[in-house]
């Protein structure tokens, strides 16, 4: 192969890879939050205790940042969830 062909390649595979990181997810893997109530419900007990202990605490913004990394939401959804988790507890 031409050096030309595999320089051009190697650009298009990093450009691919930046675009999905900074989109935040995988290109197969569609990510529906529209319902937070039943993100809420997949919750193990324990992580939901966590959470709303960190709530109870005022601790939003590390209940936010938990919520984040156990559902791989965006940041709404996740401020949306825990502020429903508020309400209902």
């Amino acid at each position: 192969m031409d050096m030309t062909v595999v320089l051009i390649l190697v650009v298009l595979v990093i450009i691919f890879l930046l675009t999905i990181f900074f989109q935040g997810g995988s290109p197969t893997i569609s990510k529906d939050f529209t319902n937070s109530r039943d993100t809420i419900q997949q919750l193990s007990d324990g992580e939901k205790k966590e959470i709303t202990a960190l709530l109870r605490q005022g601790k939003k913004i590390e209940a936010i940042k938990i919520c984040r990394s156990l559902t791989g939401c965006g940041l709404k959804e996740a401020k949306d969830m825990m502020e429903r988790l508020e309400r209902e507890t």
